[in-house]
């Protein structure tokens, strides 16, 4: 398997996804976004392979179901914001905490498999995950149908289930989101214009956020690392007020540096706390040092 076939496809599909943004009315369009991407992976598997077992238990543990878990995702957001009731805030809350419960049965009803994928056991892969051992008649094998890529040749027994773990620790992490807000401020009795200015603001090179985004997002320090870049970049947004517009085209560029470190802020908050600490080092009594 071409590892940089596939990191470059998902890159590919992160930078249209962020440039169709989240709202609603281009949801068939990221939708046949995610298809084309699953459909091109899919191509590239039947035409090169794996070079062992342990090659394709990997593949459709963890990569088919990082591909697949954003259509999953995709469908459940859209038929979550579909059903909202227009009404008060009680019965929105309300209809969100029945939604969580939605997702805790379906933990419930899945509650080994699930074990399992938060343990990230590995005792049971080859039956998983071998597609030699795909079972047609076990529920959830291909769950919903991306036409073209969930028949013989790309399916095993769970790497639906798998995707769908991940896509929906995704929507609960949006439903709480949504019903944070709904305590933060549910009567906006001060302008927004005076919030604002209360607010933090980014007032530096937005390549350098962005490039801390990728460092948050890779090295996986929020959510135990199950989240996307998208996510990462979003949350940045919200909370330094600043438009970070195609932030993939951005992290491009800092790939394309050439006499410039890929790292230049992360290097340059580095020295800055080194010289920090030295300086402040200088007026500590030897006897007080560690």
């Amino acid at each position: 398997m071409d590892t940089k076939f596939v990191d470059g496809l998902y890159d590919r599909l992160e930078g249209e996804l962020l440039e169709l943004g989240s709202n609603i009315e281009f949801y068939p369009r990221r939708l046949a976004a995610i298809s084309g991407a699953l459909k091109e992976l899919k191509a590239h598997v039947v035409r090169s392979g794996f070079l062992s077992d342990l090659e394709e238990v990997m593949f459709f543990k963890f990569v088919k179901p990082r591909f697949y878990m954003l259509y999953i995702y995709e469908v459940e957001l859209f038929n979550l914001i579909s059903g909202v009731p227009v009404g008060t805030d009680d019965m929105i809350r309300d209809y969100y905490l029945s939604e969580l419960n939605f997702i805790k049965r379906f933990y419930s009803l899945h509650s080994f498999l699930y074990d399992y994928y938060s343990r990230e056991e590995e005792v049971m892969d080859d039956t998983f995950f071998l597609r030699r051992n795909l079972d047609p008649l076990l529920p959830d094998v291909a769950g919903i149908g991306v036409i073209g890529i969930c028949d013989d040749g790309f399916s095993t027994n769970q790497d639906y289930n798998f995707a769908k773990f991940r896509a929906l620790e995704k929507l609960q992490g949006y439903i709480l989101e949504r019903i944070r807000l709904i305590y933060v401020r549910p009567e906006p009795v001060i302008p927004d214009a005076l919030l604002l200015t209360g607010k933090l603001k980014w007032t530096d090179e937005k390549i350098k956020l962005v490039e801390l985004a990728y460092g948050i997002f890779l090295s996986g320090s929020l959510n135990n690392g199950k989240l996307e870049i998208a996510e990462v970049v979003h949350w940045l947004e919200q909370s330094l007020n600043v438009d970070l517009g195609v932030a993939y085209r951005k992290f491009i560029s800092i790939g394309r540096r050439k006499n410039v470190s890929y790292t230049k802020y992360l290097d340059e908050m580095r020295n800055k706390i080194v010289g920090y600490i030295s300086e402040k080092n200088k007026y500590v009594p030897k006897s007080f040092k560690a």
